[in-house]
């Protein structure tokens, strides 16, 4: 669809603007995505919803996902947590960056506690050298990441931009620790939020899905009540209170779970689509 005013009434069916997070919640733990979900994503379109979908993966990453659920030309992807919404022609329409005297604290900040840390930019990846946590649970095959001994020092003398986002990854028993520390020692300045068992991901306060699905509402002027959002983890919370209905997708946290009007089965059960199921009244 082009960009314009979102419909009042949408033949009826009560929502405009759908937002999916991939990991999850429609992507497999194996990261592969069912037919019945693919069909959900269909019948939602032929009711006149525009779907988008709202990840911490930067760009690049949700791209094959995205287009495997029928996503692409002029269609938007909220990626990097929020802090990018990219068309999938590769046009960007946001990008809020961190600015480089914070990042510089929170490298430091993971350094000394031993963290591995990792640095987003558009377009590449620095990361500090291998702790047992991250030769476990983090992949180094894309081709554009390079290990540097500091990142700090590699933001400081070297970066020609500030980073889009941060991570620091940890063994999932451990990241409880110091998760409540890092947030009191960045509140006010940054978003902190856990984004999978072994994944921290940090970002400007308005680097948030919540915020990425603000900046399309008011772009295709949707008001945020007839917006549906699904999600599974902690960096989904927001976006599940901002949104008209937020359906957390089992299993979930407490505070997740709190922060839904609905809840789904979990991905394995295809919870997406037999939610959508429901919802169209048709089965996916």
């Amino acid at each position: 669809m082009a960009d314009g005013p979102g419909s009042e009434s949408n033949g009826g069916f009560p929502y405009d603007l759908g937002a999916f997070d991939l990991d999850g919640t429609v992507l497999r733990r194996d990261l592969t995505i069912t037919p019945a979900t693919v069909k959900a994503f269909e019948a939602l379109r032929r009711r006149g919803m525009r779907l988008v979908v709202a990840t911490g993966r930067r760009f690049e990453g949700a791209y094959e996902h995205a287009e495997k659920l029928g996503f692409g030309g002029d269609d938007p992807v909220v990626c990097y947590g929020g802090s990018m919404v990219r068309r999938m022609n590769g046009e960007t329409l946001l990008h809020r960056k961190i600015p480089r005297d914070v990042s510089l604290e929170v490298l430091e900040w993971a350094a000394e506690r031993g963290l591995h840390a990792r640095v987003f930019t558009d377009g590449g990846i620095i990361i500090s050298p291998e702790t047992s946590a991250a030769m476990k649970h983090v992949s180094y095959r894309e081709p554009d990441v390079r290990i540097v001994e500091s990142p700090a020092r590699w933001l400081r003398e070297d970066a020609t931009e500030d980073p889009t986002k941060l991570v620091i990854v940890d063994h999932p028993r451990d990241v409880p620790r110091w998760l409540g520390e890092a947030k009191d020692a960045f509140a006010g300045r940054l978003h902190v939020t856990r984004s999978l068992p072994h994944y921290v991901e940090v970002g400007g306060l308005l680097g948030t899905k919540s915020e990425g699905l603000k900046f399309l509402c008011e772009r295709w002027g949707i008001e945020p009540g007839r917006t549906l959002a699904f999600g599974d983890a902690d960096n989904d919370i927001d976006m599940l209170r901002f949104a008209g209905c937020g359906v957390a997708v089992g299993p979930m946290d407490g505070e997740v779970r709190a922060a839904a009007d609905r809840v789904a089965p979990p991905v394995h059960e295809d919870g997406v689509a037999r939610f959508v199921g429901e919802l169209v009244g048709e089965e996916v």
